[in-house]
């Protein structure tokens, strides 16, 4: 019971509920207030129509030489008496057969309260018993003047407090009837719409929750129906979108897993047939077999420590000691440190590199990306080939493009150059050495600087690789 009372399915009715009684709680009050203040004027404009008399009778009371009736100002008694003796309220309309006998006092509307007289300034010379904001007022002529005169003075009425009659009165509470009828018809009528509304806007919550429990649970491939276009309906578009991350960096995850237990599959199996073998006394531990051993630790600790420094930098662990440093320097350096290499192995460097490319960056880093794109070029570009490295500024940028000749891994390869552990198996075998995470640690290295890394055909016929940098480096903490 208590999780019914608080579901979100009691929180919206309860809402609209409470909204919908109030608003029509507001407007019933409103409108019977407003018929009770509209009858209350028909009935005094009725009444006032019936003042002729009354009105005739205090014209021709009026004596010029004493303004103001003194008479019927300076004794209460013989203004009661003028009023009954002219003002005759019209009898009360039979109800249902039934002519209702006046109130005690022979005052059946409160005549003798209501009236009140001012004079022609508007000030109150018999002031109303009965005081109501509303009242009306008609104005007394001199005998003998004409329509347009200005007036002696003013006789007026006060509202009625209830109806005039009981027919008025039978009228009012029928209405008042009908008015509750409505209201209770409207909240009803509200209480279904509430109804309606809180089933329709907890039907997507209840599907994001489903979803949300769903990720909780590891079924990334659950996704939610959605034919909405409002805010939820983004926010369950959203959630497959998460949904569809988390499927893709477990899918990742794997794939990493599987990826690194077979790289590090193939140095172990040689060094336990080494060790195996020497066990068994096939192979002696001579300077030969000591060679292949270490050859394969040392392939296993670049291995690891390539793992280690991809991790953490796309993980954002890596630091990067950010300071201004000049990238055409570091391009010279790191190229006249190759170019031994590079001649020996048959390939042509040749480079265009602009002077005064500061950038703020971790020189360390960026010192390695380059040795990397270097490593990457002489291990797969045939002999004789060349090798061509530029700089130049662009805006806000350094733009640095290496390019190499044949042979070019197939187009459909290119997107994937820099995923981990990627070969194209035209051109970047295993038999070429390397572990494979080469590229994939340069785009993490170019991240973490805030800029981007690309790969396309080169004009050089093999691979072109194409980085550009901020030259005021990342604002903030890579992530």
């Amino acid at each position: 019971m208590a999780a019914i009372r608080h579901s979100l399915a009691a929180q919206f009715f309860r809402a609209f509920a409470v909204v919908a009684v109030l608003v029509i709680a507001t407007l019933g009050g409103l409108f019977a207030y407003s018929m009770r203040d509209g009858f209350s004027r028909y009935l005094l404009e009725g009444e006032l129509v019936g003042m002729d008399a009354f009105v005739a009778a205090l014209s021709e009371a009026y004596d010029p030489a004493s303004p103001g009736w003194p008479e019927l100002v300076s004794n209460s008694q013989v203004w009661n008496d003028f009023l009954k003796h002219h003002f005759r309220p019209e009898r009360p309309e039979p109800i249902r057969g039934h002519i209702p006998p006046p109130p005690p006092g022979g005052d059946p509307f409160q005549i003798s309260m209501r009236v009140f007289l001012l004079d022609p300034a508007g000030a109150e010379l018999i002031p109303p018993g009965l005081r109501e904001s509303l009242s009306a007022q008609r104005p007394i002529l001199a005998p003998g003047a004409s329509v347009g005169d200005p007036p002696v003075g003013h006789v007026g009425l006060t509202a009625p407090r209830s109806g005039r009659s009981q027919s008025d009165q039978f009228f009012l509470r029928g209405q008042y009837r009908n008015l509750a009828l409505a209201s209770l018809f409207a909240l009803a009528l509200s209480a279904a719409a509430a109804t309606l509304l809180a089933r329709h806007q907890l039907r997507p919550i209840k599907a994001l929750e489903s979803g949300a429990r769903a990720l909780a649970n590891g079924d990334f491939d659950a996704r939610i129906p959605n034919d909405r276009k409002d805010e939820l309906g983004q926010l369950i578009d959203h959630t497959n979108a998460l949904a569809e991350s988390l499927q893709a960096s477990r899918d990742a995850e794997r794939q990493w897993i599987s990826d690194t237990s077979h790289e590090l599959q193939t140095p172990l199996a040689v060094l336990r047939a080494e060790i195996e073998a020497m066990q068994d006394g096939i192979r002696k531990a001579d300077e030969r077999t000591l060679t292949e051993m270490h050859d394969s630790v040392m392939r296993l600790s670049r291995l690891v420590a390539d793992l280690k420094l991809l991790s953490f930098t796309r993980e954002g662990r890596e630091a990067v000691a950010q300071r201004r440093a000049d990238l055409g320097h570091l391009l010279q350096d790191r190229l006249d440190l190759a170019d031994g290499r590079l001649t020996q192995a048959g390939l042509t460097l040749t480079r265009s590199i602009d002077t005064s490319l500061d950038i703020t960056c971790d020189p360390d880093r960026l010192a390695q990306l380059i040795d990397n794109l270097l490593e990457n070029a002489l291990r797969y570009t045939i002999a004789p080939g060349e090798i061509h490295v530029s700089a130049r500024k662009d805006g806000e940028t350094v733009v640095a493009t290496f390019d190499d000749s044949p042979p070019t891994p197939p187009a459909e390869a290119i997107p994937h150059l820099f995923e981990r552990f990627f070969r194209a198996d035209a051109s970047r075998s295993r038999n070429l050495g390397g572990s494979g995470l080469g590229l994939a640690i340069c785009a993490a290295i170019v991240a973490t600087h805030g800029g981007t890394i690309s790969a396309e055909t080169s004009p050089l016929g093999g691979l072109r690789v194409r980085i550009v940098l901020p030259t005021e480096g990342r604002p903030s903490d890579p992530q």
